[in-house]
């Protein structure tokens, strides 16, 4: 038998498509008789066989080639035909499929993209809300801030009048501490005749008024007596004795050491009070003077110059770096 050409191969999507097959079957039904006239031809031409005849003067072998590669090309053909359309019917259910399946992920990431641009757009607007209740408030403020600056600027000033008024009350108060506690030692009278004993004093002192401190004895302190708050009538008689009782420190009355001091405001004893170190530190050195002026200022004068302080702190470096080094050196 002579040999047959090779069928196509089998698609893999024939199974998926019927009219591939039956493109397919025809293709086969043809080639199978293309081999066959081939077959023929081909042992009519074959030299030496014995069985056919001699070719002809007009037959050659060159007509057989011909034939032979136009049934070849012909067959190249219907082949590629066929796999492309077997190709094409196997895959458009794929494609379509996919299509399906990209149209719906485009359908849903366009709702997505919907309800996003809607959440955005709620955000925007109450972003621009927000921007002008920030606006309003933002103005409020200032107008606070600014009323606020006001009435602080008040504050300082009544406070300040408040402390001088109640500091000019006190101008006549006087305070005496040490004097022991009995029946009438804080009696008006008996305040007058202590500071003209004390102070030895030529004429009588009047007193409007005079009491005791009420503050709460600490439970250490229960021999301490309570200091004595005296209405002097006059201002200068007040003035008189706190000079009186500075020139003539220590005081004494009855065998007990006492004391005579001004009857400050609460804030301003505070602010005074914060200069006993540096006045303790300046005591008993020679060429140096020093007072403290109302309410609060530390004047010192050494070396021929003069400063005042109401900073405690710089006071005090003040006298460590220029005062202590010069009156040490002198000694």
């Amino acid at each position: 038998m002579s040999p047959s050409l090779p069928l196509p191969p089998a698609s893999p999507f024939s199974s998926q498509c019927c009219v591939a097959s039956k493109d397919r079957d025809d293709f086969i039904s043809r080639g199978t008789n293309r081999c066959r006239l081939i077959s023929l031809t081909t042992r009519q031409i074959r030299p030496g066989d014995p069985d056919q005849p001699s070719p002809t003067r007009s037959e050659s072998p060159g007509m057989t080639e011909r034939m032979k590669a136009d049934i070849l090309s012909s067959l190249k053909g219907e082949i590629s035909k066929i796999i492309r359309e077997e190709l094409k019917s196997a895959l458009a259910e794929d494609f379509n499929s996919l299509m399906s399946e990209l149209q719906a992920v485009r359908s849903e990431i366009s709702k997505n993209t919907t309800a996003i641009q809607t959440e955005v757009d709620h955000m925007k607007a109450d972003i621009q809300d927000v921007k002008g209740g920030l606006s309003t408030w933002s103005d409020e403020v200032a107008a606070q801030e600014v009323t606020i600056t006001s009435l602080q600027r008040q504050v300082t000033t009544l406070t300040d009048r408040c402390e001088d008024m109640e500091g000019r009350m006190r101008r006549c108060n006087i305070r005496i501490a040490g004097i022991q506690e009995q029946p009438d030692s804080s009696s008006p009278n008996t305040v007058a005749k202590v500071i003209k004993e004390v102070l030895q004093l030529d004429r009588d002192i009047k007193i409007d008024r005079s009491h005791r401190t009420a503050a709460t004895r600490k439970p250490g302190d229960r021999e301490k007596p309570r200091v004595i708050i005296a209405k002097v009538h006059n201002d200068g008689d007040a003035a008189e004795i706190l000079r009186r009782a500075r020139e003539r420190a220590p005081l004494v009355y009855n065998g007990n050491r006492i004391s005579i001091f001004p009857d400050y405001t609460p804030s301003v004893a505070k602010a005074r009070a914060a200069f006993t170190d540096i006045r303790r530190t300046l005591r008993g050195r020679k060429g140096v003077r020093y007072g403290l002026l109302y309410p609060a200022r530390l004047r010192i004068s050494h070396n021929n110059e003069d400063e005042e302080f109401l900073d405690p702190g710089k006071a005090m470096e003040y006298v460590r770096k220029k005062v202590i080094p010069s009156t040490e050196a002198a000694d």
